[in-house]
């Protein structure tokens, strides 16, 4: 908008169109202007008959003109400084005769106040104007604000809703699946008793066997979904008691090394390490990173675990040489569901929620767990657990 526009629409309305939606006070709308100009402009009048000194007798009626603009903006300024001229002319200083017959006089003498004033009175609107936008900008700040706050109890009114029917659904699929276990078992059983090894019992054992295999998977991932909703909802409490941690990992890791054929390298501390924490809880977390160290790294490679403390938490350190993981696949990897594109394509067993459930238990002792990898240097994980556990 061109200045002269600007000017001609601050005279009609006191504020430009961009900022027409701007809700002010009653007292700040250009209406209130007027009256107030003119009464402080009596007002200053009357200061000018109890001061009287030349420099002060001009001085009052710029002061006004401020004011009016700063608060009511341009038209009640422009009509202030008005009145202030005819003010000052007719009853501060009517000895000086400003208005007389020869106009280029009057010019001269009176013109270089008005153009101050006019200045003034333009200076003091536009800065009103700046105002009322910023005023703009943060109502519509506190608009969004609102909406996006009740966007956020939607979402989390939804997200209530899904953890909810996922739990359910979860216990509801806990009764069945246990049965479909049981009974597999329990045919497994019943034909390993069974005398010779002909094609057909053979054929049946293998079904059963599978039966039972994949129940189990089933199983678990039943179980991970009831601990994950549960820990996310507040309802598993911890059973915090006295904690051995490095004995521990240590019969945690023993575990895992039964059943895989992966090299270790141990780092043990000199003494134990006592905390006040869910035992099991946290044998489900070592269990989880250091399972997951072997899955991933590479053939022939040794899997590094150390386990030490600093001055105010037990570490728990889990290295592995294999594929190195981007800062987006460790950005979401303790998301639920998440699995890295390499994990993927190797068709690795698993849901993706091991070490969501390994963060949301790490998280309630009020300790921190997170990754670092990049080329050369493998892939750790490190859980950090207060030596005063909450």
């Amino acid at each position: 908008m061109c200045m002269s526009k600007m000017i001609r629409y601050l005279w009609h309305h006191g504020t430009p169109p961009q900022d027409v939606g701007v809700r002010l006070p009653r007292w700040r709308q250009p209406f209130f202007g007027y009256p107030v100009g003119l009464f402080l402009v009596i007002v200053m009048v009357l200061a000018n008959f109890f001061i009287k000194q030349m420099h002060f007798m001009w001085t009052p009626f710029c002061f006004v003109t401020v004011i009016v603009g700063f608060v009511w903006g341009v038209s009640p300024a422009l009509i202030t400084v008005v009145l202030g001229f005819l003010a000052f002319n007719f009853f501060v200083a009517p000895q000086y005769s400003l208005l007389t017959a020869n106009i280029w006089t009057d010019i001269r003498v009176f013109g270089p106040f008005v153009l101050a004033q006019f200045a003034i009175a333009l200076f003091a609107a536009h800065n009103a104007v700046q105002q009322r936008r910023i005023l703009a900008a943060k109502q519509e700040i506190s608009t969004y604000v609102q909406e996006l706050a009740a966007a956020n109890q939607q979402l989390e009114r939804v997200n209530h809703l899904k953890d909810y029917f996922m739990t359910r659904a979860a216990h509801e699929l806990r009764t069945p699946v246990t049965t479909i276990l049981g009974e597999a078992q329990l045919a497994l059983r019943r034909l390993n008793k069974v005398k010779g090894t002909t094609t057909e019992l053979l054929v049946w054992r293998n079904h059963f066997e599978k039966i039972e295999e994949r129940t189990r998977h089933l199983r678990i991932l039943i179980e991970e979904l009831i601990d994950i909703s549960s820990f996310r909802s507040e309802g598993m409490q911890l059973r915090i008691g006295t904690c051995n941690f490095e004995r521990l990992c240590q019969e945690a890791i023993e575990n895992l090394c039964t059943i895989s054929e992966r090299s270790i390298k141990w780092t043990l501390p000199s003494e134990p390490i006592i905390l006040q924490a869910d035992c099991e809880r946290l044998s489900h977390v070592v269990l989880n990173v250091v399972n997951n160290a072997f899955q991933y790294a590479a053939k022939n490679t040794v899997v590094d675990i150390r386990i030490y403390t600093t001055h105010s938490a037990a570490i728990l350190q889990v290295h592995n040489e294999g594929h190195v993981l981007s800062d987006e696949e460790q950005e979401h990897l303790f998301e639920p569901f998440y699995r890295s594109p390499y994990a993927e394509t190797m068709f690795r067993e698993g849901w993706g929620l091991g070490l969501t459930i390994s963060k949301e238990i790490v998280e309630r002792h009020g300790g921190h767990i997170w990754v670092e990898s990049s080329e050369g240097n493998g892939t750790t994980f490190f859980v950090r657990i207060p030596l005063q556990t909450k």
